[in-house]
């Protein structure tokens, strides 16, 4: 189980950076995958600040390199059409590796990879799945985050 709760990301981000982190932790870029359009941010602050602004929930995939598992939802539930869309139309995007973001990682009890989260941009982890997700089951999820956001 990923221990996270209400105020969770607010914490995270709340215990400060590091002064040795090196840029690539700190960066602001988002990547385009150019297949489904979805922009991916690959770090939490830049994520979350744009769900902020946007007021829209966010997609946390929580991968590393050398992982099967995390290679097979990039390829068959990332790239899937309607999971595509959702996140397009609905979601900020943000993807996190132990090399690219030791510092939040460290701060977060990752038991497997892939790990998937959904946040809300006051700070709060509304979901949560370890391991690989089919996207029909992305796809389930993300429809439910969306219909009870907006009653």
């Amino acid at each position: 189980m990923v221990a996270m709760g209400f105020g969770s990301l607010l914490l995270l981000l709340s215990v400060g950076s590091s002064s040795a982190e090196t840029p690539q932790l700190v960066s602001t870029t988002a990547e385009m995958s150019p297949a489904s359009g979805v922009q991916w941010h690959d770090n939490l602050e830049a994520g979350w600040r744009q769900a902020r602004q946007l007021k829209r929930p966010m997609v946390i995939f929580i991968t590393s390199r050398q992982c099967i598992y995390c290679d097979a939802m990039k390829r068959d539930t990332w790239c899937d059409q309607s999971v595509t869309q959702q996140l397009r139309d609905g979601y900020v995007a943000i993807r996190l590796t132990p090399e690219h973001n030791a510092e939040t990682l460290s701060r977060i009890k990752v038991p497997a990879y892939p790990t998937t989260l959904i946040g809300l941009p006051e700070g709060k982890v509304v979901a949560h799945r370890i391991g690989y997700q089919p996207a029909n089951t992305v796809r389930s999820l993300l429809g439910e985050i969306a219909n009870s956001i907006k009653h």
